[in-house]
């Protein structure tokens, strides 16, 4: 492959430095260099399904040439969870001569058990993204809303997001297999039509970075977490969280139901970095929503609604932002108070990595957090102060089970079922 390959493939960065090769597999093992760089002398032989790192030479890329058996069937991969910086990541690649139908891939994603629940997508890097977050996030609800199949072209590669669970098997199925005769040197960007699904792509631009999370409306969407249509970020400096029962899980992609488009009583909180003194700004890049329906920005600390729908909103913060507290999405301004939005978009949640319950999110009054078992009994009772964005609980000495939780102030209160295990 290197020989026939020669003056093509730029000269390696990582250990060892140009003499290697720009071109190698990711190493979920291996802290902190996650990729490998072959040298030109290796015997190492490229696995079908397997995805490679490349970087060529020259400003418009290059071809490059491979040779080997054309494989028409049913082919495997291993999906592992290593023990790196990326241990959870996996990099994968079509081992067809065809493109492949991404729908039926993602298919096999959402059945596979070794894969994320939180992260059933593919993630696609697109190198010419010099100007905005290089990872594209494609799932069921990104598909929906291409008015044009989306292939995944031969031999392109993508990540899927493993969950702590023993080696297995990940299937691209022969089935998947498309005859497309349009030259590509990428995955088919689909085209949003006028009756795709509503769709909303919030954008974040700060100094030349540009960054877009995606919230999708159609009937497989709910407020919770429905696999194959909600997406994990990978490293975004944009997200949304959950509208219900979130676990801080920052989204690339979130779906809601139908009805959501017109709905009041709930609020979507967007979970941004920004560094103190730098400027951002807010704004919807594409969006696809009926006729007459409006969504709003709060901006909870200044106390701010921005009919986003036809403006943007710019803001410089004076402390460092990481996560939510501050900025919501809603449908119809002048609703709630801005006190009752930040208490119904706090997040409450309990990781099984944690002996921690952790709240998370803007309290605008002085709290209170009680703990109840499911008769009723108070387990513990806790006192959370506004000017913190985030408290940790620690429930080690609360056995395993179901608990109710109540947080309360004295405006508002808000209840919820969560499940500790410890």
């Amino acid at each position: 492959f290197a020989t026939n390959n020669t003056d093509k493939i730029n000269g390696g960065t990582l250990d060892g430095g140009s003499a290697n090769l720009l071109y190698g597999p990711l190493d979920n093992n291996n802290t902190p260099l996650y990729y490998m760089e072959y040298s030109s002398q290796s015997s190492e032989s490229l696995v079908a399904a397997k995805g490679y790192r490349a970087g060529t030479t020259g400003s418009d890329g290059q071809t490059l040439s491979y040779e080997g058996y054309v494989i028409t069937s049913n082919t495997d991969i291993e999906i592992t969870y290593g023990k790196g910086r990326f241990k959870h990541n996996n990099l994968i690649g079509n081992p067809f001569t065809t493109h492949l139908n991404t729908e039926k891939i993602i298919d096999h994603i959402v059945g596979n058990s070794s894969i994320d629940t939180k992260y059933k997508a593919m993630y696609l890097y697109d190198s010419s993204a010099s100007d905005s977050f290089p990872w594209k996030t494609v799932n069921m609800s990104s598909i929906s809303a291409s008015l044009e199949m989306e292939l995944l072209t031969p031999g392109q590669a993508f990540i899927v997001i493993s969950s702590p669970s023993p080696t297995t098997l990940f299937t691209f199925p022969e089935a998947a297999r498309e005859i497309n005769w349009t030259e590509q040197d990428n995955s088919i960007q689909g085209r949003y039509s006028s009756n795709a699904p509503s769709f909303l792509n919030l954008k974040l631009s700060k100094q030349s970075m540009s960054y877009i999370t995606s919230i999708y409306f159609n009937n497989s969407g709910s407020r919770g977490l429905d696999q194959g249509y909600d997406a994990g970020s990978i490293g975004s400096h944009l997200g949304t969280h959950l509208a219900e029962d979130s676990e801080g899980l920052n989204l690339s992609i979130q779906t809601l139901p139908i009805e959501d488009l017109t709905s009041t009583d709930y609020s979507i909180p967007i979970d941004v970095t920004v560094a103190a003194g730098e400027e951002a700004t807010l704004s919807f890049s594409d969006l696809s929503i009926p006729s007459g329906i409006s969504f709003y920005l709060d901006d909870t600390e200044q106390n701010i609604q921005t009919l986003l729908t036809s403006n943007s909103y710019t803001f410089t913060p004076t402390t460092d932002l990481n996560g939510i507290g501050r900025f919501y999405i809603r449908t119809v301004a002048n609703i709630f108070s801005a006190e009752s939005i930040a208490l119904n978009s706090v997040e409450v949640f309990s990781l099984t990595s944690s002996n921690n319950l952790t709240v998370r999110g803007q309290l605008f009054n002085d709290s209170v957090l009680k703990i109840y078992d499911i008769r009723g009994r108070l387990i513990s009772s806790h006192f959370l102060e506004s000017n913190q964005t985030e408290h940790k609980i620690d429930v080690s000495n609360v056995s395993p089970g179901v608990y109710v939780i109540n947080l309360n102030n004295q405006n508002q209160t808000k209840t919820t079922k969560l499940v500790i295990n410890n």
